[in-house]
C-alpha cells in the first residue's frame, strides 16, 4: 500500500515576488485512519490559494483564542474546490473524508493585494472561495489549473505569468525572514516621508498585520532552522538565545502561537504523527538545503 505523499514547490524567479511556495498532498490509493487524515498548518503572514482536485476537506472550525490557546471545535462544511485564505494570526487545520489531491500555494500578502486589486487585511483569517473575491483573470488564471492535475504547479507558473509582470527573484527555498527584511527596505524607500509611523503603516497596509506580529514568525523560522540542524539533541535554550528570544520559555510560547502544540509535543508529533506530514515536509526541505 503506497504512502502519502507531500511535494514542494518552489517557484521560478520569474514569479518569486509573487508566490513562496507551493504544497501538493496526494493521498489517493493509501489507507489512513481517521486521525491520520488531519491536516495541520501554522500560522502564517502568507495569503495562500488552494485547488482540491480529488475528494474532499473540510476546514476544522476554531473558538478564535488568542496566544495560542485557541481549540478546535468542530467540523466545518466542506470547503469548495477553488478558495483563497488571507494571512493567519493562530494556526489551522482541516480533515479529509477519504483519500484527496489537493495544492496549498502560498502567496505573499502584498502580492496577492496586486492580484486582488484590494489588500489582504479584509481576510485576515478568513477562508473563502475564490470566486467571490477574484476579479476574472485571475479566477481564469486559477480554473486552469484544474486542466493538468498531474502539473498543477507548472500549469499554475504558466497562467499567473500572463498577470504577473514585477521583476524576477528567487531562491533555493525562500525564507521569511528574507521576505521581511525586503519588506521593511522597500518601506523606508516608497512614498513620500519615512518617520516611524509612516513605515508602520506601509506594513501594515502591504501585509495586514504589523512589524511586530511579522517578527515573531521571522522568530519561529530563525528556531525551526536551527532546530532542524541540531539534530536529535538540540540545546534549545541556546537555540532560543541564537534566534532573538529572551529565554526558552519566550520561544515556547511562540512556538504555541504559531503551531497550537506546546514545544514538549511539537517534536514528537513531527516525527511520527501523520497529520503533521507540513512540518517534516519544510523540515527535510531545509535539512537537504544545509
Amino acid at each position: 500500500m503506497r504512502r502519502p505523499s507531500a511535494t514542494l514547490h518552489v517557484p521560478s524567479p520569474v514569479l518569486g515576488a509573487c508566490v513562496m511556495a507551493g504544497v501538493e498532498r496526494d493521498t489517493r490509493g493509501c489507507t489512513l485512519t481517521d486521525r491520520e487524515r488531519f491536516n495541520f498548518y501554522p500560522a502564517s503572514p502568507m495569503a495562500s490559494i488552494s485547488w482540491i482536485f480529488e475528494g474532499a476537506l473540510h476546514l476544522m472550525e476554531d473558538d478564535g483564542g488568542a496566544g495560542g490557546a485557541s481549540t478546535l471545535t468542530g467540523l466545518g462544511p466542506a470547503l469548495p474546490r477553488l478558495i483563497l485564505a488571507g494571512p493567519h494570526t493562530r494556526p489551522t487545520a482541516s480533515w479529509s473524508p477519504g483519500s484527496v489531491h489537493a495544492l496549498m500555494v502560498g502567496i505573499y500578502p502584498e502580492a496577492m493585494a496586486r492580484l486582488l486589486g484590494r489588500p489582504v487585511a479584509a481576510w485576515l483569517n478568513r477562508t473563502v472561495p475564490l470566486a467571490d473575491v477574484a476579479p476574472p483573470a485571475l479566477l481564469d488564471a486559477c480554473n486552469a489549473v484544474f486542466g493538468a492535475p498531474d502539473a498543477p504547479f507548472a500549469k499554475l507558473e504558466t497562467t499567473l505569468r500572463a498577470l504577473w509582470n514585477l521583476p524576477a527573484q528567487g531562491s533555493p527555498i525562500p525564507y521569511l525572514g528574507d521576505w521581511v527584511r525586503g519588506l521593511a527596505t522597500r518601506a523606508t524607500h516608497s512614498g513620500a516621508g519615512c518617520s516611524l509611523r509612516q513605515w508602520q503603516r506601509r506594513i501594515r497596509a502591504w501585509t495586514g498585520q504589523s512589524q511586530r506580529d511579522l517578527e515573531v514568525f521571522v522568530r519561529i523560522e530563525e528556531a525551526f532552522v536551527r532546530r532542524i540542524a541540531a539534530g536529535p539533541a538540540p540545546n534549545l535554550a541556546m537555540i532560543a538565545a541564537a534566534s532573538g528570544y529572551a529565554d526558552q520559555s519566550h520561544m515556547g510560547r511562540d512556538i504555541k502561537r504559531v503551531t497550537g502544540v506546546a514545544p514538549a509535543r511539537f517534536g514528537e508529533r513531527m516525527a511520527a504523527d501523520e497529520s503533521f506530514w507540513y512540518y517534516r515536509l519544510i523540515a527535510d526541505a531545509i535539512a537537504q538545503q544545509g
